[in-house]
Parts: structure tokens; C-alpha cells; sequence
């Protein structure tokens, strides 16, 4: 199942607070702190690929094509 986005805010603002304590709770540091902790779930919950056709596979659209006067 598919994180929502509450979700993955919420994980995201416990492993920021985890880093602002393991830091000694320095003021002032809250937005370097939620972006090192959105990197790290990043890095731990990578993308899932979507489930549309690879590029390969995909039709080619139709071109008009222009006869020439001769």
C-alpha cells in the first residue's frame, strides 16, 4: 500500500524532530532539520514506478506527411 501524503508528513516531522534532538535542540535550525530528514526518507522509501507503457513500447503518434509538387 501506497503512503498518503499525511502520512509521510508525519514520518517525516518525527525523524526531523529525532535530528533536532540528537543535535541538542538547537533554535533556529528547524527547516535544515525537516530537509535532512526529507532526504532521508527519500533515500528509504525509494519511488515506485508508475504503471503506464515504457517509452520503448509506445505507439508512435501519426505524422501528417506533405507530398512534394513534382
Amino acid at each position: 500500500m501506497q503512503a498518503t501524503k499525511i502520512d509521510v508528513d508525519q514520518e517525516i516531522r518525527q525523524l526531523a524532530y529525532r535530528i533536532w534532538q540528537e543535535e541538542g535542540c538547537p533554535i533556529g535550525s528547524d527547516e535544515r532539520h525537516w530537509l535532512k530528514a526529507q532526504d532521508i526518507w527519500q533515500q528509504t522509501h525509494p519511488a515506485k514506478k508508475s504503471r503506464s507503457q515504457p517509452a520503448a513500447t509506445k505507439k508512435p503518434s501519426k505524422a501528417r506527411t506533405v507530398k512534394k509538387a513534382r
